[in-house]
């Protein structure tokens, strides 16, 4: 992020430009998992109880896989932190979500400047 000029140290506008995309991103993406989990608190608690039950099922199945003293120890913690482990997860596959079809947009209209 900073780029040595002599004795001083100047910031890269650049690497500053990156910065501070990534963390709107970062914030933008907690932030409509958020208001999407709320929204669905109210109007669809079905999809949270759906969403439950998939996280403790994909925990269960990759602690599974471990040997046995590891497996149940990981398993128990990573229960005990449940709703923020959801949370985790759920912004987790937004990002990919997100990031998936930027990457196809970003396609499309290369596509289309180069022709």
């Amino acid at each position: 992020m900073w780029k040595g000029r002599g004795s001083k140290l100047q910031p890269s506008w650049d690497s500053t430009q990156l910065w501070v995309r990534s963390h709107v991103f970062r914030i933008w993406t907690a932030c409509a998992v958020l208001g999407a989990y709320v929204w669905s608190w109210i109007h669809a608690p079905e999809w949270l109880t759906w969403w439950k039950r998939t996280t403790t099922a994909m925990i269960e199945a990759g602690c599974g896989l471990l040997p046995y003293p590891w497996g149940d120890r990981i398993e128990a913690t990573i229960g005990n932190f449940g709703l923020w482990v959801q949370i985790t997860l759920a912004v987790i596959a937004f990002r990919v979500v997100v990031w998936l079809v930027m990457r196809a947009v970003r396609r499309m209209w290369g596509r289309r400047a180069t022709r």
